[in-house]
């Protein structure tokens, strides 16, 4: 079953760099804690993930950060929705078949 889409520019809206758009269908979910959510992604890869529905008129994320992991993540939040930047280690393989992001709110 496939969860992501991969799509890329035409050739007239391109720069000099390629640009791939990754569509994933993350799962996000209560986590049982006080105002805590968790996302789960089955498939990702280094790069932005932008979730619009966790804008700042939904809540405000006081804390995000990867379960059992060391990487350090880079999120910033607006009226938009929530920007988090996934470190470049960050991969699917063999030994790292899910990620799971932990917001407090």
């Amino acid at each position: 079953m496939t969860v992501s889409r991969k799509v890329a520019l035409k050739p007239n809206e391109q720069s000099g760099n390629q640009l791939y758009i990754y569509e994933v269908s993350p799962i996000i979910f209560y986590s049982g804690e006080a105002d805590e959510l968790n996302i789960e992604l089955l498939e990702f890869n280094h790069g932005e993930l932008i979730i619009k529905s966790l804008s700042t008129a939904i809540l405000k994320v006081k804390q995000l950060f990867m379960e059992d992991e060391e990487f350090s993540i880079k999120w910033k939040q607006n009226t938009k929705g929530l920007r988090i930047t996934l470190p470049d280690g960050l991969t699917n393989d063999e030994t790292r078949k899910k990620c799971i992001l932990k917001i407090k709110f």
